[in-house]
């Protein structure tokens, strides 16, 4: 299945690399009947490039003086161009590729020798594998579409604050902590309290940040992590090797609902414990939610796993208190 996947995601860059081409050529089309003399000066940057690399394969040994002469007359062009642009009232980049990706340049790997997925490519992976990451929630839940009006303006009990001015306060401390990312003194939060109260809104703000960065993000229920971990102790292929290496490598991992799993002997403790621990060791970010209080966790959990959640050196522990938004709308 994912060999399939992945075809079909590389069928989608090749795509967008060709509508983007055909785009590029009819803004060529426009600026050539637009500007006089354009036509000229692109052509002879064309020339000029093809040359250089002409030049470098058939003479490896070109002197770097050679090389740098060349790229200093094609640079000069380059910006002669761009400033005619701007002169006839077009972007600078105008007549250069519009990737989605620049730092593939949509063709889901970076390298020039040694080929690498780009993050880009192992989100769409991710998604397309799981289902984690529901563009359409992140669309609908993050920073900018924050409304503090939904929250009731009453105080929070033992809190000198009210609902709203708590969550407007937490919602403008968590900007600051993605705004860091990935340099973070503390890389696992846990947010706890019932439901309602705005835990998965708020971590859909956060993934939807760091996605924009570019960086991976796997979101996925407590419910549906631990049966597929479960499963796949039962079978071992390709697809369960995959999980596995998504759940230690990927930038930011979101566990939702932690404590709605099956609890399955001692199986789902080792393994929420391996996964924080080697998280840990590595320095990733985990961010999870829970309905559970603080007693709660440390009743259902080992001693291990509250250790490792409750280390403050480490956890931003974030409780979650009011009233249930949700009933609160839909009265």
């Amino acid at each position: 299945m994912r060999d399939l996947i992945l075809k079909e995601i590389l069928q989608e860059y090749d795509d967008l690399r060709t509508k983007e081409r055909e785009a590029l050529r009819q803004r060529e089309n426009q600026v050539m009947d637009t500007i006089p003399g354009i036509a000229d000066l692109r052509r002879t940057i064309i020339e000029l490039m093809a040359k250089r690399s002409i030049e470098i394969i058939k003479n490896p040994h070109l002197s770097a003086q050679a090389v740098d002469e060349l790229e200093e007359r094609i640079s000069g062009l380059k910006e002669k161009e761009r400033e005619l642009l701007i002169r006839h009232g077009f972007p600078a980049d105008y007549l250069s590729m519009h990737y989605r990706c620049p730092k593939c340049e949509d063709t889901g790997y970076r390298g020039d020798i040694i080929k690498e997925k780009c993050s880009c490519l192992i989100q769409k992976i991710l998604e397309r594998t799981y289902q984690l990451s529901d563009i359409n929630d992140l669309e609908r839940e993050n920073f900018d579409t924050f409304d503090p009006e939904v929250f009731p303006d009453v105080p929070v009990e033992g809190s000198r604050l009210t609902q709203r001015e708590y969550m407007v306060q937490l919602k403008n401390r968590l900007m600051d902590y993605v705004g860091k990312f990935p340099n973070n003194k503390r890389k696992t939060i846990l947010f706890s309290g019932k439901t309602g109260l705005g835990k998965t809104f708020l971590l859909n703000c956060m993934a939807k940040t760091i996605l924009d960065m570019g960086y991976t993000v796997m979101r996925i229920s407590a419910y549906k992590l631990f049966n597929q971990l479960f499963l796949s102790a039962l079978q071992d292929n390709e697809e369960n090797l995959f999980l596995f290496n998504c759940l230690f490598d990927v930038d930011t991992l979101i566990i939702d609902d932690l404590g709605t799993e099956t609890q399955r002997n001692n199986f789902t403790n080792e393994d929420l414990f391996n996964i924080l621990n080697e998280r840990f060791t590595q320095g990733k970010h985990t961010f999870l939610s829970t309905n559970l209080g603080l007693t709660e966790i440390k009743e259902r959990y080992s001693d291990r796993i509250a250790s490792r959640l409750f280390d403050t050196s480490n956890t931003m522990l974030i409780r979650f208190t009011g009233q249930d938004i949700r009933v609160r709308a839909r009265n």
